[in-house]
């Protein structure tokens, strides 16, 4: 068990690590990063209930590996997964007199997005094994983390800047839900592929070359947003 949650969190704690360290203005207290990152894990056990609601309510589409792995990507993961991150960033932070800077907003929801991250990598290697660790080390953790990134830029526009509150609001939910949930419609559609094709060396091929182009692109989109709110906050 110890080597499972050693696998599982190592690489949510390397990452709330640096963007702690990179936290150039008044630091943020550590009660209340923990405390974000404890609403992440209670957004992942929410989101259980959220996504059957959603699967409830939304049909599922004729049955094609496009249509599955859409339905998979954005009803049953990015639009229930990134609202109940939102929800427990906002109730946790919010009205939070430490809640003071523009980059506040990356800092606490990559720690609710890595406490989310966390407890999925628990669950998934616990069920299927540690052979998934790497994987989700290098592909899966960081994606939830700059998928947070881009939730916590406009969630920060919301709070500073009140005369757009509510349209900076919406966009802290679909944008990230957008690249969530087209990050794992291509990535699904392609294991779908897998059943259908006699090719599963260029399938496998061309799912590592996307792996690698999102988390480049995520890359420098957090750099462009870190860029922006030091540029906001004066420094």
């Amino acid at each position: 068990m110890l080597i499972i949650l050693t696998a599982s969190l190592l690489p949510v704690v390397l990452l709330m690590t640096y963007i702690y360290k990179r936290d150039t203005f008044q630091k943020e207290p550590w009660p209340l990063l923990m405390k974000a990152f404890g609403f992440g894990v209670l957004a992942a056990l929410l989101d259980f209930a959220v996504a059957g609601f959603l699967q409830r309510v939304v049909p599922h589409p004729v049955s094609t590996p496009l249509n599955d792995a859409l339905y998979e990507a954005f009803v049953c993961a990015a639009a229930p997964e990134e609202f109940c991150k939102l929800l427990m960033l906002y109730l946790c932070i919010w009205k939070n007199p430490h809640f003071d800077e523009y980059y506040d907003g990356l800092e606490y929801a990559a720690f609710v997005g890595l406490g989310f991250a966390g407890i999925e990598n628990v669950l998934y290697i616990l069920t299927g094994g540690l052979g998934l660790a790497l994987g989700r080390a290098v592909f899966a953790v960081p994606a939830h983390f700059f998928f947070a990134i881009f939730m916590g830029y406009f969630f920060s526009l919301a709070r500073f800047r009140y005369e757009k509150r509510r349209i900076y609001l919406f966009l802290a939910y679909i944008i990230p839900v957008v690249l969530h949930g087209t990050y794992d419609a291509v990535l699904m559609f392609m294991n779908n592929l897998r059943g259908e094709t006699d090719t599963m060396q260029e399938v496998d091929a061309l799912s590592g070359i996307l792996y690698v182009v999102f988390l480049v692109f995520f890359f420098f989109v957090w750099r462009f947003a870190v860029r922006k709110v030091n540029r906001m906050s004066g420094q």
